[in-house]
């Protein structure tokens, strides 16, 4: 049977100091009391009978959580500095103001370079890019040939890379 904590106080607070101290000395943390107290109620959750040796079962549950911890700390969520535990600096997924508006700069040349193209070759070049259509397609929906249909589009290609690079 479990002793209840109100009946022997002194011997149950050596027992935990001592238990605190080697599980301190494993994790090297502060939080191997927090670790202790959650092994012990993961303890005295399991119905009696099913432990045989109580102070290995703690022990070892203790050092798990631990090791849970340093894996949560590691996948990047966060990193413990002694102490303290801080958030670590993570990047927004969105892009900067400064990306965005370099990104809508980009978007307006682009758009710039589409007007100087002949307007057969900005058709051909939007079907394909724009509407996703193939090549035999776009021939059959502007009345000219699959290979003038190539030749518009690689004309599109070679315009647009070197009006994007001025």
């Amino acid at each position: 049977m479990r002793r209840s904590l109100a009946e022997n106080w002194f011997p149950c607070q050596q027992e935990w100091l001592r238990l605190r101290r080697r599980i301190r000395t494993f994790t090297h943390r502060d939080d191997a009391e927090d670790h202790l107290q959650t092994a012990l109620a993961n303890y005295y959750e399991r119905s009696q009978g099913q432990v045989t040796h109580p102070e290995a079962y703690i022990t070892r549950s203790a050092l798990n959580l631990h090791l849970n911890d340093l894996k949560k700390a590691a996948s990047g969520s966060l990193s413990t500095t002694g102490d303290q535990e801080q958030i670590l600096e993570l990047r927004d997924p969105a892009p900067s103001q400064e990306e965005a508006y370099a990104a809508s700069q980009r978007m307006a040349r682009f758009h710039e370079g589409c007007r100087q193209l002949p307007e057969r070759t900005r058709q051909a070049f939007l079907l394909n890019r724009v509407e996703k259509m193939k090549y035999r397609e776009i021939a059959v929906a502007l009345g000219i040939s699959e290979s003038s249909v190539e030749k518009h589009i690689a004309k599109a290609l070679v315009f647009l890379s070197s009006w994007m690079d001025q």
